[in-house]
């Protein structure tokens, strides 16, 4: 009988080889490209969702200071409000430099809060006007936050919650969550 393997010469090991040597050239560098836009992608996510996550916080102190919860509303208070509610801000900036593909929403939401800050501190707000422009800034705050940091979208970098190494599914931010944060911010008024 004779043998179904072809008989291996030295001219077919060295053309697997070869072949071998090429296959490997080229699926290297591919796949150390594709590791690194991974990886890179996974680190911009986790920044976004820090600063996203100091805004929330920086926004929801200043929404409680205009309401009065922690401190009576006074002169001082406003003027307190008004220095987080610029702290926010710059970290809405910050996210805008690592999210340029929504870089104009991102801005149009810091041009509304540009917009009221300055006039935060003199404002002659009746209680009413308080409660209601506090109540925007944390319904603003919470969509930005859960925009950047949305678990369904796996936007968490964490070993234990954040997609796995191999995910390519949807990236932050939520859209949907980000157009209703753009939509309150350009409601924004002090009246």
């Amino acid at each position: 009988m004779k043998n179904p393997l072809p008989r291996l010469t030295r001219r077919r090991f060295l053309s697997a080889l070869l072949l071998l040597a090429l296959v490997l050239a080229v699926a290297v560098p591919v796949f150390y490209y594709w590791a690194l836009q991974r990886s890179d992608a996974h680190q911009r996510w986790q920044i976004e969702s820090n600063y996203a996550s100091q805004f929330g916080f920086q926004m929801g102190y200043a929404a409680s200071l205009i309401a009065g919860i922690p401190f009576k509303w006074d002169n001082a208070t406003g003027s307190f409000a008004g220095n987080e509610m610029g702290y926010a801000d710059d970290s809405l900036v910050y996210i805008s430099y690592f999210d340029t593909t929504h870089a104009n929403q991102i801005l149009r939401i810091n041009y509304a809060i540009e917009g009221i800050r300055p006039q935060i501190p003199v404002a002659n707000l009746s209680y009413s006007q308080r409660t209601s422009l506090s109540g925007q800034l944390q319904t603003l705050a919470v969509k930005i936050e859960k925009a950047y940091s949305n678990f369904v979208n796996y936007t968490s970098t964490s070993p234990a919650v954040g997609p796995p190494f191999w995910y390519s599914g949807p990236s932050p931010p939520d859209e949907r969550l980000l157009q209703e944060a753009v939509d309150v911010a350009l409601s924004l008024n002090l009246g």
